[in-house]
């Protein structure tokens, strides 16, 4: 029997070391894996947190670059893009105010405006006011001839519309009235000197002078014909040169007594035009 057991004395030795060593095993592992789950879920929840964040974040990146695309491309007076479309997109502008102020008409025409009123009285929106002498109800007219816009447009461009803008209102108890408002450009006779002449659509304005400011608007195509049954044509060149600008006659109404004064604040003209 001595013999028997010393026999299996070996193999019981075995397996009783392998026994141990897989349960040990197990132990390390369970304490190992056991950290490890809890990291596991730990790390995941963290991406999936950073993973949320870019999304949103991305999201409102895109929203911002639509908005701020969207703001570039609203039209304003000062930008180059206007909102009047055409068939194939929209039209290119500028817009700019006169530097010229009823040039070269003294002692050629009567003007009936203040000696001390000047271009930059018309350039901004802000209480400064060119203003005529007093006007009586005998003779209200007055002429303001504004030039000198210089324009710059590209000599291959085709004028779509010419649109001028002006703020103006009168004191005092005379009527006033518009009998004449046009745009002007350089004369084109070689055989007379330099001046400007008339050109394009006539305006007047119905209604009399208001006696609180009051926006007056204008426009006419780049082509067209006019009253009297003849073409015009605007171009670039017309358009660029100096001479280029607008014009406001007045009269008295007839039947109104008193005075009167004439004031402008503003007048801008604005060029819509395509290109090749």
């Amino acid at each position: 029997m001595v013999l028997k057991k010393d026999s299996n004395e070996p193999f019981y030795s075995t397996f009783k070391l392998l026994f141990m060593k897989k349960k040990f095993i197990h132990l390390q592992k369970k304490i190992i894996m056991q950290p490890f789950s809890h990291l596991s879920i730990i790390r995941g929840l963290g991406y999936l947190l950073l993973l949320t964040l870019l999304v949103n974040c991305k999201k409102d990146f895109n929203a911002n670059s639509s908005q701020s695309t969207k703001s570039l491309l609203q039209p304003n007076s000062s930008q180059s893009i206007s909102n009047h479309s055409m068939a194939t997109g929209v039209y290119l502008s500028q817009t700019a105010t006169a530097t010229l102020f009823n040039y070269n008409l003294e002692g050629n025409l009567v003007t009936n405006y203040s000696r001390t009123s000047k271009a930059a009285d018309v350039a901004f929106d802000d209480g400064v006011y060119a203003s005529t002498k007093t006007l009586s109800s005998r003779d209200g007219y007055s002429l303001l001839v504004l030039e000198g816009f210089n324009f710059n447009i590209p000599s291959d461009a085709s004028i779509e519309n010419i649109l001028v803008k002006a703020r103006r209102f009168k004191t005092g108890t005379c009527g006033i009235r518009e009998v004449n408002a046009s745009l002007v450009m350089k004369r084109e006779r070689q055989d007379l000197p330099d001046w400007w002449d008339q050109y394009g659509v006539r305006w007047a304005d119905p209604n009399y002078f208001p006696v609180i400011e009051t926006e007056v608007n204008y426009s006419q195509s780049g082509s067209g014909i006019k009253a009297n049954g003849q073409p015009y044509q605007w171009t670039p060149a017309r358009i660029n040169d100096p001479y280029f600008g607008v014009l406001f006659q007045t009269a008295a109404v007839e039947t109104s007594k008193g005075s009167a004064v004439i004031k402008y604040d503003f007048v801008e003209i604005t060029v819509e035009y395509s290109v090749p």
